[in-house]
This record gives C-alpha cells, sequence and structure tokens, in this order.
C-alpha cells in the first residue's frame, strides 16, 4: 500500500493520518454524517480545526485535538473551509482506498451533489440560508443580550426554526420571549 502521508497536513483528505481520521470518524457518527476541514495555513497545524454538520445543517466545531471549538460569528469554524466530506468518505481515507471520496461542493456553488453507493442525489444548499439565519440570530443576540430574558438560549432552536419560515430576528426573539417569559 503506497500513501501519501505527511506530518503536516497539506489540504488532502489523503494526507490526515488514520488515527486523526477515526477521531473525527467518532464525531461525526456522534453528531453528524458530513464535515467540513479548515484549511491549512502555511507551516501551521498539523492536523486541521473541522466542523461536523447535521442533517439539519446545524454545525459543532472541534479544534485539531478533537475538543469543541466555538464557532465564529458566521457560524463556521474558519472562512477558509475545504468541500463537504461525507462519512464514506472518511472510512475510504481510513481505510486508503484507491477510489476518489464522495465528497459535496457546498463552497462553490449553489448546489449540494452527494454521492451515496450508486446514486447521486442533488439539491440546493440550505446551509448558506442556515448560516445566515444563525449569523442574524446571534447578532440580534449580541446586540441585544442585556434586554432579553435569562434562559431565552433554551429556546434556540424555535427562535431559528421561525426565522427560517420567513420572521425577522427581532419578530422571532419576541414572540418566543412573549410565549415562555
Amino acid at each position: 500500500m503506497n500513501t501519501k502521508r505527511s506530518k503536516r497536513w497539506n489540504g488532502e483528505l489523503a494526507s490526515l493520518s488514520p488515527e486523526f481520521l477515526k477521531e473525527v470518524m467518532g464525531k461525526m457518527q456522534a453528531y453528524g454524517e458530513q464535515v467540513q476541514f479548515q484549511l491549512p495555513a502555511p507551516g501551521k497545524a498539523r492536523s486541521p480545526n473541522y466542523q461536523v454538520i447535521n442533517d439539519r445543517g446545524m454545525k459543532m466545531g472541534f479544534d485539531e485535538r478533537h475538543l469543541l471549538l466555538r464557532l465564529e460569528a458566521d457560524g463556521n469554524v474558519s472562512d477558509n473551509l475545504s468541500v463537504v466530506f461525507t462519512l464514506d468518505a472518511i472510512k475510504q481515507a481510513i481505510a486508503g482506498g484507491g477510489k476518489k471520496p464522495a465528497i459535496s461542493r457546498a463552497r462553490t456553488s449553489g448546489t449540494t451533489s452527494t454521492r451515496t453507493g450508486g446514486t447521486s442525489r442533488s439539491t440546493t444548499a440550505p446551509a448558506v440560508a442556515v448560516d445566515a439565519v444563525e449569523r442574524d440570530k446571534y447578532e440580534y443576540f449580541k446586540n441585544n443580550r442585556d434586554y432579553l430574558p435569562e434562559g431565552i438560549s433554551k429556546f434556540s432552536q424555535e427562535i431559528s426554526q421561525l426565522m427560517r419560515d420567513g420572521m425577522s430576528a427581532e419578530k422571532a426573539f419576541e414572540q418566543i420571549v412573549g410565549q415562555h417569559f
């Protein structure tokens, strides 16, 4: 078996160590079936930070040591991310498979194409809309945190859903405050 595993990550999935990828796979099995890696800065980390994405487009960030990482205001671990890799792609990379891993190109176009088994499914990328919702929700929360009731964060998912249904951040927060506080 001939692999090109190096000590530093070069932006290619095949250059990540199997040990690192097994830890990533564990996080994916627990939190979501897709992952994006932070693209490397010259001479930086041995392994990249990454974010696991669930089927609803929600993201959870991890650093190179697989510890929970706070997402930036835009809802990502970084502005410079790889394409989205599936759980199957990670498994293939761990096995050192010769086939090109299944990926979805959410960052390069308005559509996402995910390859699973022998079928291919193409949809518009909802992750972009979710990122905008999360960013707007966070921005509103940050600007109005002093005026919002304590415990409002328990209703974060409901606020996001109201915003996805077309409500502004201000109206969504007002509705949740009216219902629960």
